[in-house]
């Protein structure tokens, strides 16, 4: 077998607790990080991006890479929600786009259900600790009772696409629910600024003709990163091993699960 190169994009906590964990129990060589100043890689030096930076990293970059026949995993999977991006990305004809669940799961089972039909109905709800969901748009009034807050405040409750344009950090789940369902015009999302949170908390409903899923899932906050889910970063590691292994590259015993 040969042997898998691996670089990623974005140098922040996920892509460092990744690369550790790559480098001490995984056969796959790191072809390094690139930050936002970075010259990237092309084909003839990498197999494989792990992007993990941001929804406009994801926009200036990426394309670039898929041009190039590079494969990208993706973990802001928010910028999709952009409809023109969406359709360049994954009408990609070199490179691949592979989308990582990240924080959130049954999505296998969402998926089923559409590719027996279109669905009815579309939603996920996900609670975080308020201080949490600050963002650089909101009016400094309310940054300051975010971080204070004792009780619980609805910050969103709309079309899942917008959420996860306004919350880029804290609602990529709510992007690969629409994107799964291929619900972009009707999937819903609601975020919950809830001061009981200690774990994050999403909670997906999906409705079709076979039957309905509904999931939640529960996430430690990063201890370095709390917008992030702590297990963001073995999401990622579970599909770069199961790209590994369905690409013939030497990788952990295990099965892909599709």
């Amino acid at each position: 077998m040969t042997e898998l190169r691996v670089g990623f994009l974005g140098d922040g906590h996920i892509n460092s607790v990744l690369r550790a964990v790559v480098h001490d129990s995984r056969p796959y060589r790191v072809v390094g990080s690139f930050g936002r100043h970075s010259a990237l890689p092309d084909a003839a030096d990498v197999d494989v991006i792990v992007e993990a930076a941001t929804q406009q990293a994801v926009r200036e970059r990426v394309p670039g890479l898929l041009d190039a026949g590079i494969d990208v995993i993706l973990l802001s999977v928010g910028a999709l929600a952009d409809a023109a991006l969406r359709e360049r990305l994954l009408g990609s004809a070199t490179g691949r786009l592979i989308v990582c669940t990240g924080a959130i799961g049954g999505l296998d089972q969402v998926r089923a259900l559409r590719a027996a039909g279109a669905l009815s109905e579309v939603s996920i709800e996900s609670r975080k600790l308020p201080a949490s969901l600050i963002q650089p748009w909101m009016p400094e009034a309310l940054k300051a009772d975010l971080r204070s807050r004792t009780t619980e405040l609805v910050l969103a409750d709309g079309p899942a696409g917008d959420v996860a344009q306004r919350f880029p950090a804290s609602a990529n789940v709510a992007a690969s629910l629409a994107l799964a369902a291929d619900a972009w015009d009707f999937a819903t999302a609601r975020i919950v600024a809830d001061p009981d949170a200690a774990q994050t908390r999403h909670e997906i409903r999906a409705v079709g003709a076979l039957g309905e899923v509904r999931a939640v899932v529960t996430n430690t906050p990063s201890a370095d990163r709390p917008r992030s889910s702590a297990v963001v970063a073995w999401a990622a590691l579970r599909s770069l091993d199961d790209y590994a292994r369905l690409r013939g590259f030497e990788s952990p015993g295990g099965s892909a699960f599709l």
